[in-house]
């Protein structure tokens, strides 16, 4: 019965949008695929990597022309026109620097991807989990609904028989109401989760997540040293700040690279007229000279100013990385609390939903046979649903404590 009440719950779904059962990893999936935040930073990245390009290659070689207006006489004729060229080259292994640069600032923007990506696995995991949470706490309704309803035929054949009050049937109808009050609900906060996963994976606003699997209590192994170690390690926010830092030694590296000196090539080219008053030897030949410059960094304080700039943001990215995996361990510490919470709510759950059902259906034995024990008998009812309730919500704590986990240390 409680099956068949839950298929019908879906079928009147798919009056309202599709129905579209999908396994936790596919929508994960869905979410590397579609979701326009992480394609954004993936372009980052990409724009990024064609930095390389554009920061490694020579400055633009100079060319000049120039006709004297007074044209100066030589020896072997008049200048009529000059052409120069020169080519400035910096020191030995500044190119390369300032790639590997724009390299590592790209892995930087890899990272970032990495980080968004167990964010939102971790947003689409716990809609998932209410999601499961509430239809197994629509099923619990249900079947408490099948028990009132069973229960309102007896009060009604007791009355009838003189053996109860009508207003044993009242209270039964209420606490019905109240149930199927309590189911609207319910369809109203998965639609929420709905779309939380419809935004975060890009489908259709009406699509209906039905979840697969079993709703049950995940078991983990928990190992604090071990997850220190592969977060300082591995954890994207962290290969961040070390590559922040990488990148700021390289930024010093260019730096000593840009306060060496400058090597330039050049030619000048001077067009020369024949002399007509007389005929020198080599009457008319042009001039041409071949030129090696060289710009030498006499002032420093610049240079001094970045290194100086670049020192103090490596000790400021070792501080943040020392703080914030203090904080990852801590919060991995509260995560394995609220797991450890739950599972304690959850044996207790289970204990008292396993007395609540003897009660109940001792009670009911009573009720049925004599008429007695209403009270006792709907209290016990709305106990035991108290309880079921109870169980379901320590499953719902304990896989979002673990979802938490994962999201630091799942990588």
């Amino acid at each position: 019965m409680r099956r068949i009440t839950f298929v019908l719950i879906l079928i009147g779904s798919s009056c309202v949008g599709s129905l579209h059962a999908q396994p936790l990893d596919s929508i994960l999936m869905l979410v590397v695929e579609n979701n326009a935040e992480l394609k954004s930073l993936k372009l980052e990245f990409e724009a990024e990597l064609m930095k390389a390009d554009q920061v490694s290659q020579l400055a633009d070689p100079q060319i000049g022309v120039g006709v004297p207006v007074l044209r100066p006489e030589t020896r072997l004729g008049p200048q009529i026109m000059m052409v120069s060229a020169s080519q400035m080259f910096p020191w030995f292994g500044t190119l390369k620097a300032k790639g590997d640069v724009v390299v590592s600032m790209s892995k930087v923007k890899y990272e970032r991807i990495e980080a968004e990506r167990l964010v939102l696995f971790n947003k689409v995991k716990i809609a998932y989990y209410k999601i499961q949470y509430l239809s197994e706490k629509e099923l619990i309704l249900q079947d408490v609904l099948v028990q009132l309803h069973a229960m309102k035929n007896i009060s009604l054949a007791k009355v009838e028989a003189g053996q109860a009050s009508s207003a044993n049937v009242l209270r039964v109808q209420l606490k019905i109401d109240e149930l199927n009050s309590m189911i609207e609900k319910i369809e109203q906060e998965k639609q929420k989760e709905y779309a939380i996963i419809n935004e975060l994976t890009i489908q259709p606003w009406t699509t209906v997540i039905v979840p697969d699997g079993e709703f049950n209590l995940p078991v983990i192994s928990f190992d604090l040293g071990t997850y220190q170690n592969k977060i300082q390690a591995e954890f994207p926010m962290i290969r961040m700040l070390d590559l922040q830092k990488e990148v700021s030694q390289e930024r010093l590296t260019v730096n000593q690279k840009m306060g060496a000196p400058k090597i330039g090539i050049g030619l000048d080219y001077a067009l020369v007229n024949e002399r007509s008053d007389m005929d020198p030897l080599y009457n008319g030949r042009d001039i041409l000279v071949p030129k090696l410059m060289l710009t030498i960094p006499i002032y420093r304080k610049a240079y001094k100013a970045k290194e100086q700039e670049e020192l103090f943001v490596q000790q400021a990215l070792d501080y943040s990385k020392e703080q914030l995996i203090t904080e990852l361990l801590s919060l991995l510490l509260q995560f394995k609390a609220d797991y450890d919470n739950a599972v304690i709510d959850n044996e207790l759950s289970i204990q008292q939903i396993e007395t609540s059902n003897l009660a109940y259906n001792i009670l009911l034995a009573d009720y049925s046979s004599g008429g007695r024990g209403f009270d006792d008998l709907l209290q016990v009812q709305m106990e035991l649903l108290n309880y079921q309730l109870k169980e379901k919500q320590s499953l719902l704590s304990a896989k979002i404590a673990v979802s938490n986990i994962e999201r630091i240390t799942d990588y």
